[in-house]
């Protein structure tokens, strides 16, 4: 069973702390489009992953405090960073595994009218480029029937690159697409999480867009 989803009474002050220390890192440098795009009740919040700061960049900005995020769980092994997490309304997740108690949360999140924010690779990409979504994303869409809200971020490979522990002055577009559903319940949970990955990819330049650029569509489709 999975206990009640609540926020975190410190996730208000938290998520100001976020938007502060990036408009004040970033200043003019954040571009941020379709936020009300957003919609009201439980939706999957999905973006690629190119920076640390991306997952609690692109919740940040959502104008809700019912926001809730998977983290690896490596993350909540340590102490002093576990309370940060939780007080994010992150939880763990173990990161390219069927985690059950993972995804029995985040249905919970869903069905109680909350967002989930999910980073469908689950980890970040080495080189900036989309890289092949793990199919967690694809079980949760499946079984929730919850919209999607596909997010592109770029320049955050910039703005706090691996290895760096504050942000750095860099131009960051954080692009809020359209909420879509899965066009075919029947599809398994990897061929869902591709097609989530090609309506992100829409929404990054070219250059960011990896597998799931236009060239290489028909190889991600025809991998197993």
């Amino acid at each position: 069973m999975v206990a009640a989803i609540r926020t975190s009474p410190l996730y208000p002050f938290e998520r100001r702390l976020m938007l502060g220390l990036m408009w004040y890192f970033l200043r003019e440098g954040l571009r941020v489009e379709g936020l009300e795009n957003v919609p009201r009740g439980g939706c999957i919040v999905a973006g690629n992953h190119i920076a640390t700061c991306d997952p609690p960049l692109i919740g940040a900005l959502v104008r809700r405090h019912d926001v809730h995020y998977m983290a690896k769980a490596e993350a909540f092994r340590n102490r002093k960073t576990a309370w940060l997490f939780a007080g994010y309304n992150a939880f763990p997740v173990a990161r390219h595994t069927a985690d059950r108690l993972a995804i029995r949360r985040s249905l919970a999140v869903l069905a109680q009218g909350r967002v989930l924010i999910m980073m469908p690779e689950g980890t970040r990409s080495p080189d900036a480029s989309l890289q092949r979504a793990e199919p967690g994303i694809g079980l949760l869409a499946r079984r929730s029937g919850a919209p999607i809200v596909p997010v592109g971020i770029w320049g955050s490979e910039n703005a706090l690159p691996k290895g760096a522990t504050m942000p750095r002055r860099a131009e960051v577009h954080v692009r809020f697409g359209a909420p879509v559903r899965l066009p075919d319940a029947s599809m398994s949970n990897q061929e869902g999480a591709d097609w989530i990955m090609e309506r992100i990819a829409d929404l990054l330049p070219e250059r960011y867009r990896g597998i799931y650029g236009r060239e290489d569509a028909a190889v991600t489709a025809a991998a197993p």
